[in-house]
């Protein structure tokens, strides 16, 4: 038996009271489009996307976030404009940019846990990776609009790092915390 996982930055719950009203904004704006918008109770920040693993495979990256997670420092992310990939004018993914405050050991911790995923034999993402939160995904052919829509930025504590599981369900996926690693005070 296997499960579908990946490593994440969880949001604080006000965060997501944030985002639910930035989301709603936008949802309203692309009502008629080809547009799945995220839950804001699912909005975090990726690491790692591992795909399906094995229960051995779960606890070797156990062991390695209890490792490495009380090497870094809590920190704090700050949000800024809208974003996509690949861009706005033809999206597949539509975000909300984020930036570090002051160091950059979030950028450090996800190469550090990336390189010893690799050890193990697992498959990274070895595209060079931007902290964001993803708000929508787009189908073919959308046209994202965002005018009008207030984006405050919003400032985000990240405390701890996450294993997380997700499981598709009809109504898309849902997530839950396989466990929680916390960072250097």
């Amino acid at each position: 038996m296997t499960k579908r996982c990946f490593i994440a930055i969880n949001l604080p719950q006000e965060a997501r009271w944030e985002l639910e009203s930035l989301s709603a904004g936008l949802e309203k704006k692309n009502q008629n489009q080809l547009i799945n918008f995220v839950k804001p109770k699912q909005i975090h920040v990726t690491l790692h996307f591992l795909g399906d693993l094995t229960k051995e495979q779960i606890n070797q990256v156990k062991d390695i976030l209890a490792e490495i997670a009380p090497k870094y420092d809590q920190t704090e992310l700050i949000t800024g404009g809208l974003g996509a990939f690949p861009d706005l004018k033809q999206p597949n993914v539509i975000f909300l940019e984020t930036k570090e405050i002051g160091t950059n050991s979030l950028a450090r911790l996800q190469k550090e846990i990336g390189e010893r995923l690799e050890k193990l034999g697992l498959k990274i993402d070895k595209r060079k990776w931007t902290p964001h939160l993803t708000l929508a995904r787009c189908k073919e052919n959308c046209r994202f609009k965002a005018d009008g829509v207030e984006l405050s930025e919003l400032s985000i504590p990240v405390k701890s790092v996450e294993l997380m599981a997700s499981r598709l369900n009809s109504d898309g996926p849902e997530y839950s915390i396989i466990s929680s690693y916390k960072f250097n005070i």
